[in-house]
């Protein structure tokens, strides 16, 4: 969960990706200018937000619109949150008509076009299961792998992804460590037994297809729980080459094949992203000799040259390197096998005008080292060559101005970002006092999420979808008033009643609010209404909240109800629970699915909100 104050840096405080209108929204509690730009192999829409903190790990949405893979939010670097729509193989999209629209310098909308295929990629092959890692909860109940302080003792595997090189396993907690590699003697299965880790909970199912690079399908399969171990179970072909595995310090497993990666055979010649080089000691040839076993070269320096245009590695000796983008990071990693580093490595400063926000070198294992590079807005990476003895050369593009008219392949595409308007939200009650933000929390409580949809109504109108909608707004338009509101879930998870209680307490909240649907028989379309619940201290929140909806919708009104709901006994601030409608009402549930009628109600809600504690405090 984000927890912001006047104190920490400015957050994002929640984003999401509607599928059915093709829009991805976020809030963040602090103005900011977004930075845009179509970038291809794979394409994807990336989004810089500039002096904006995450403040948890990276984030993945699966996406089912057509044309559409998935979107991902990472931080990188201390004060840059990136948020990144990829595409799905085969497609792209005009980015002169990706329209930004920013209601506030904190709220911010952008509209995507309809993916279309591109004309240069061949058709995909038929569609598989998709291999997605889960949504990690983030408020994940307390779990034997889960200590009560947050810490993760053990290694989680968390979800599988399918790289342009090989295989990506999403981790959680220390380091993976490959306890032993072997392939079944008729050569189709190929075991990576991982000792210290356990399968999370979310991942399922335990077989999962993938038909790349010749593994047909993953199996996950836990051979023992004290001390632990997990086995990655590799279907292949007969005739398939070995697999390796390389733990990776950003939080997974790299799996490669052996001997189905390129070689650049003369020196000079390019290398194409996410293919296998020999950088040699001599002066090239047709076929460079391969690394003698144990023989280890020293990463001498990593640096920048003085145009901006290249990024040199400069080694002691002959390495053997694998590189691609990073999809967790959305960096481009390059992995050097044969090789170590020093406390003489150098690398460079990465001051203003640098063509990377980050340049990460790590000692991945005893004979591997990886360099991560996450290129600064407006750059992309090239190809890759070996001008020298004992150098390797990353090439660097930046582009040149702010509109490119005939952009190649491989080059960026900045995207139109206007600044944001500063339109009041309608219908607030007037600051006749100033709004006490430096001391009020509001926690917004969106019931339910996840593998839990809450009542099923009318249509197949679920209430976790509609209580998401109307809560991110509510917290969005109380950001917008200056007022400090934080989000119990920003996305499709499911979360207990304790830890939504926890969550509470721990952002020392002013105020609780809790946002549900109701729901009785199907056989009942006649009940609609608006319904509103406190259990002691909530009495006169939840009227001002209550009254705020009745005059902004004119709904049936249900009353003002005292209950004992979980969230509002156990919670020590006034809290309330809100049932927007009936989702089983002939009239509750067409409103309900109308956009227009929820962003009325949270309007109202974050209207009886204000009120409340302009009166109160």
């Amino acid at each position: 969960m984000l927890l912001s104050s006047p104190v920490q840096a400015a957050s994002l405080q929640f984003w999401r990706f509607d599928g059915n209108r093709n829009r991805l929204e976020f809030t963040t509690d602090s103005g900011v200018q977004p930075r845009a730009q179509l970038i291809f192999n794979p394409t994807r829409l990336v989004i810089d937000l500039p002096g904006i903190r995450l403040g948890r790990g990276s984030q993945n949405q699966l996406v089912s619109t057509p044309g559409i893979q998935s979107v991902r939010v990472g931080q990188v670097d201390t004060q840059t949150t990136r948020l990144v729509i990829e595409l799905a193989p085969g497609y792209t999209l005009d980015p002169n008509q990706v329209q930004f629209q920013g209601a506030s310098p904190t709220q911010w909308t952008v509209q995507l076009p309809t993916p279309v295929r591109s004309a240069a990629v061949s058709p995909p092959p038929a569609p598989r299961p998709p291999v997605t890692p889960p949504v990690v909860n983030p408020v994940p109940p307390p779990t034997s792998a889960t200590p009560p302080g947050g810490s993760v003792t053990g290694t989680e595997l968390e979800g599988i992804q399918v790289t342009p090189d090989g295989l990506f396993v999403r981790t959680r907690g220390s380091r993976v460590e490959v306890q032993k590699i072997e392939r079944s003697r008729d050569r189709t299965s190929i075991h990576i037994d991982l000792r210290g880790t356990t399968i999370a909970q979310g991942l399922n199912p335990r077989e999962l297809a993938i038909g790349s690079k010749g593994v047909e399908q993953l199996q996950l399969t836990q051979l023992q729980n004290s001390p632990p171990v997990t086995r990655l179970t590799l279907k292949v072909n007969r005739d398939s080459p070995d697999w390796n595995a390389i733990a990776s310090s950003a939080s997974g497993l790299v799996l490669l094949p052996q001997g189905g990666l390129t070689r650049i055979p003369v020196q000079g010649q390019p290398w194409p992203s996410g293919r296998q080089i020999i950088a040699t000691g001599g002066t090239g040839g047709t076929n460079p000799p391969t690394p003698t076993t144990g023989s280890v070269a020293t990463v001498q320096s990593v640096e920048i040259s003085g145009d901006n245009q290249q990024l040199l590695i400069r080694t002691s000796g002959q390495v053997i390197a694998a590189s691609g983008w990073d999809r967790s990071t959305t960096g481009y990693r390059i992995v050097l096998n044969n090789a170590r580093l020093t406390n003489q490595t150098r690398t460079p400063q990465l001051g203003p005008g640098s063509p990377f926000l980050r340049l990460t070198l790590n000692q991945e294992t005893a004979n591997t080292v990886s360099i991560l590079a996450i290129p600064a807005s407006g750059v992309t990476v090239g190809e890759l060559n070996q001008p020298g003895s004992q150098l390797i050369a990353l090439q660097i593009n930046r582009a040149s101005s702010p509109v490119v008219t005939a952009p190649t392949p491989n080059e960026p595409i900045p995207v139109n970002v206007p600044p944001p308007t500063q339109a009041p939200v309608p219908n607030l009650p007037p600051a006749t006092r100033p709004v006490p933000n430096s001391r009020v929390v509001v926690v917004v409580d969106p019931g339910h999420g996840g593998r839990d949809p809450g009542a099923v109504g009318i249509g197949g109108l679920q209430e976790k979808q509609v209580v998401m909608d109307i809560s991110q707004q509510v917290a969005a338009i109380l950001q917008q008033q200056g007022i400090q509101a934080v989000l119990t879930r920003t996305t499709d998870v499911e979360i207990d009643l304790e830890p939504r209680v926890r969550f509470a307490r721990q952002a020392n909240a002013t105020l609780f609010v809790s946002i549900h649907a109701n729901a009785i028989s199907m056989s009942r379309p006649d009940v609609n209404g608006l319904e509103t619940y406190y259990y002691q201290s909530g009495l006169g929140l939840a009227r001002t909240i209550h009254n705020s909806i009745i005059q902004a919708t004119g709904m049936p009104d249900r009353g003002v109800r005292q209950a004992r709901f979980y969230v509002l006994r156990q919670t020590s601030m006034p809290a309330v629970l809100v049932e927007t409608g009936f989702v089983t009402g002939r009239d509750d549930a067409a409103r309900l699915a109308n956009p227009a009628f929820r962003r009325q109600m949270a309007e109202a809600i974050a209207r009886g909100i204000i009120q409340y504690i302009q009166q109160s405090y």
